[in-house]
């Protein structure tokens, strides 16, 4: 009944990003919805290792590695997953890191981290949502696009100026999007978490930090990858049929207070590409 509910059984979704965390998390609640999950991360191991989660819940799965923050890479990607588990329907950009904010104000921010951060979280979802679009075949066939932005990139934080700046050109693109693809039967939307429980955060933060963080929200709890998993999975379902160019804030109400918890980077702690 669920799954005809949502209108996903059946369907091809590429999840970037989904070898750990948030990304393992929307894998996982898309294969529970009957989709055929086509699972990309830069670490094979960790692509394969969630690629066998999926197929445990009776779904077609497929694991890729690439680099989505290269054109070539992204192309090669689409082809891959479209020749094994069928045309792509949904597209998750979920590439990005926590880390990739700067330990400090803008005066003291290098141009290399900076485009770091731009790379890591716009550039791979441009290139792949590029990609998509130019090989969907809507508008007979409806297509979507969901793009994970964050917290950081609808509230300023100090210290965030890379990654906040890049998550909100994300949110800004998904708007773009929206508009030039809706004639096509392609929706694209937007979901911004706050700091998501999983292992990049922890590389990124102390306790005390996450603690704080986790204090600052009015839920009283961080977004679980369960929690990610099914906002992402609500917007490129059925039910969200008529939604598009938005941005849902999962965030257990953080953007609606004006409590600002500040999370350092550990010490030597530098950005990683999340796949």
């Amino acid at each position: 009944m669920e799954q005809d509910l949502l209108g996903l059984a059946g369907r091809t979704v590429l999840v970037t990003g989904a070898g750990q965390g948030g990304g393992r998390g929307i894998a996982l609640a898309f294969a529970r919805a009957g989709a055929a999950v086509a699972v990309c991360d830069l670490e094979g191991e960790r692509a394969e290792a969630v690629a066998a989660e999926v197929r445990a819940l009776g779904v077609s799965a497929l694991a890729l590695t690439a680099d989505v923050r290269d054109e070539t890479a992204v192309a090669g990607m689409i082809d891959a997953a479209t020749a094994s588990l069928g045309i792509v329907d949904v597209l998750v950009n979920n590439v990005g890191n926590y880390g990739a904010h700067a330990p400090g104000p803008v005066t003291e921010i290098g141009w290399d981290f900076w485009q770091t951060a731009i790379d890591l979280n716009l550039r791979s979802t441009f290139l792949c949502s590029q990609a998509f679009a130019r090989v969907h075949p809507g508008p007979d066939r409806e297509g979507a696009i969901v793009n994970v932005a964050s917290l950081s990139g609808v509230r300023a934080s100090p210290g965030k100026a890379p990654y906040g700046a890049a998550k909100a050109a994300v949110i800004h693109l998904t708007k773009t999007l929206a508009l030039e693809l809706a004639p096509r039967r392609i929706r694209v939307n937007c979901v911004a978490p706050t700091g998501i429980e999983g292992p990049s955060l922890t590389a990124a933060a102390s306790k005390s930090s996450i603690e704080a963080m986790r204090a600052s929200i009015p839920l009283g709890a961080l977004c679980s990858p369960e929690s990610l998993g099914d906002c992402v999975l609500m917007l490129a379902s059925r039910l969200a049929r008529f939604v598009t160019g938005e941005v849902v804030m999962c965030d257990g109400g953080a953007s609606l207070t004006t409590a600002r918890a500040g999370i350092p980077l550990g010490e030597g702690h530098r950005p990683e590409l999340r796949h």
